[in-house]
């Protein structure tokens, strides 16, 4: 957890104006959203590895070599990004990062006591998004120096300084006590064998309540941190004619006030009652999408506003939603069971980069309209399918 910042506070340099860098570059919308579906899409195929990867490799190991393969790379191919195949190219690399997540996912809460879960993902989360002030002045360097120039130079401290945070992780990490299991109970198993295993899993999974909930709560909120972290910043500089610098203070602002919401509001909140908090941080966000595509050109205050609303429930999505999907994945078989609820996820939200990018391409606030119906749908079902309701949150069998 210590070495999060490492990550965090490189990618918030980069993140907010990814897609102004590819606009700048020659990439057109359509390609951005295309580029973030291919990347989705393959990641399909990468979560249905994680788990055989993860218990065959690991946890420390897997963790090790695909954060590597599928962040060091990728920021190296961005940072010399001479046209849209470079971005191509880094997305298919970056695909590997469902791997990583599953086998760091196991490596940071497998031997953490139940209770406590919740609050060490919150603290996760604090890290990272602590690292988010960095944004104003990323935009402030973009609008001095010039936005090709300094993204690369960004790109490049995130290579430097994520490699290290991940050979640092590897040096004072210790297996977990379900990877050493794991490790000697596959120790004969081939990865494509314990990928077929995936198959035979999937009728168990879904005969839980919790985890189609966990399933289809994953979904809605892949598909809407598609569409935000893609289009927010073509919205803001292509649609309502904000500079860099102005850019940069939406991330630092959205950081503030989920912090305020980790230190002040979740610790107040019931730690093993999910869902009903994840309700509550879904409609929030809707609520925010529907002020943010009414903003006007230059509605600089219009956009604080809907950066705070939105803020307010990704405090409570983050560390819920985390919290949720542990506490309803059996402990002995959570790697499998990761990698085939991730490629559920990743199933249905590939094709939504691609749709999002050719209605930004008719009118910018169109995505936003189409998150917001997403997370609407999403919000009914958990409704309608809430575990919590009946008895509480049960792995699967």
């Amino acid at each position: 957890m210590y070495t999060e910042p490492m990550w965090g506070i490189p990618f918030n340099l980069y993140a907010p104006f990814a897609s102004v860098y590819m606009l700048a570059l020659g990439v057109s919308e359509r390609s951005i959203g295309l580029i973030a579906t291919v990347g989705l899409a393959l990641q399909i195929i990468t979560s249905i590895l994680g788990g055989p990867i993860t218990d065959k490799l690991g946890r420390k190991r897997a963790t090790l070599i695909f954060d590597i393969l599928s962040w060091s790379i990728p920021t190296l191919l961005w940072t010399l990004a001479r046209s849209e195949t470079w971005f191509y190219l880094a997305a298919i690399v970056n695909s590997m990062l469902r791997i990583t997540m599953t086998s760091w996912t196991c490596l940071f809460i497998e031997d953490a006591p139940k209770h406590r879960v919740v609050h060490f993902w919150t603290w996760v989360h604090i890290a990272g998004i602590v690292a988010g002030v960095v944004s104003p002045l990323a935009g402030l360097l973009i609008d001095r120096f010039e936005l090709i120039p300094m993204m690369r130079i960004f790109y490049f401290i995130t290579f430097v300084s994520m490699t290290s945070k991940f050979v640092i992780l590897n040096i004072y990490a210790t297996e977990t006590s379900q990877g050493e299991i794991r490790l000697r109970e596959t120790a004969n198993d081939s990865i494509l064998s314990l990928a077929g295993e995936l198959i035979r899993d999937v009728p168990r999974i879904f005969r839980s309540r919790g985890t189609l909930v966990a399933i289809i709560l994953l979904a809605v909120h892949a598909i809407y941190i598609t569409i935000r972290g893609t289009f927010f910043a073509v919205l803001l500089a292509e649609g309502l004619s904000f500079t860099a610098a102005e850019i940069g203070l939406f991330p630092a602002l959205r950081s503030i006030i989920i912090l305020a919401v980790f230190f002040f509001v979740v610790p107040r909140l019931d730690q093993e009652r999910h869902v009903g908090y994840l309700l509550l941080g879904l409609v929030t966000t809707i609520a925010s999408l529907v002020i943010l595509v009414l903003a006007p050109v230059r509605g600089i205050g219009v956009v604080a506003l809907a950066t705070v609303v939105e803020a307010l429930g990704a405090g409570l999505l983050a560390p819920y939603l985390e919290g949720f999907v542990t506490a309803i994945v059996d402990p002995h078989h959570r790697a499998r069971i990761l990698a085939v609820a991730n490629t559920f996820v990743l199933a249905i939200a590939s094709p939504f980069g691609w749709i999002a990018g050719m209605l930004s391409e008719a009118a910018k606030g169109l995505p936003f309209v189409l998150a917001a119906l997403v997370l609407v749908i999403g919000s009914v079902i958990a409704v309608a399918l809430n575990p919590e309701r009946r008895g509480g949150t049960q792995a699967p069998g």
